[in-house]
């Protein structure tokens, strides 16, 4: 692990070219939406390095509300979109895994977000977006 960012009920890290992100409700009593997105653009591009990584958003102790919260806030915010290259969440329950893909299908976005109840699944699928990304981006075209 690298860089940790830690502040009131949020951790940042960066592993095996993934942003790693944990929150507990605590975060949800000191900062909005505002200070979310704010807190968020301020942190991944320290931890990126100007790279484009995933981010995974472990929301699996967060109550129901609180997941949905920030789902909506890191979905709807441009700015966050322009600096991750995936965004994934790791969820606790199959409902809160349906409520978040029929999200995905209502807003319509060019690159969806990803919902995970495995966290494995998630950190392979991180890997394989970050491989072919990179694949793509650094083929030397004749």
């Amino acid at each position: 692990m690298r860089n940790v960012f830690q502040f009131d009920g949020i951790v940042f890290w960066v592993n095996q070219d993934i942003i790693h992100c944990k929150l507990d409700s605590q975060f949800f009593t000191k900062y909005n939406s505002e200070t979310t997105v704010a807190l968020l653009k301020d942190t991944i591009p320290s931890l990126s390095h100007g790279s484009y990584l995933p981010l995974l958003i472990n929301v699996e102790n967060l109550e129901r509300p609180c997941a949905l919260k920030l789902f909506n806030i890191i979905s709807n915010s441009s700015d966050i979109k322009k600096l991750v290259l995936s965004r994934i969440f790791v969820v606790n329950s199959f409902g809160l895994k349906i409520i978040l893909t029929l999200n995905n299908l209502i807003v319509k976005q060019a690159v969806p977000n990803k919902i995970f109840r495995n966290y494995n699944s998630a950190i392979t699928f991180c890997k394989n977006d970050y491989l072919s990304f990179n694949r793509v981006t650094n083929h030397n075209f004749s």
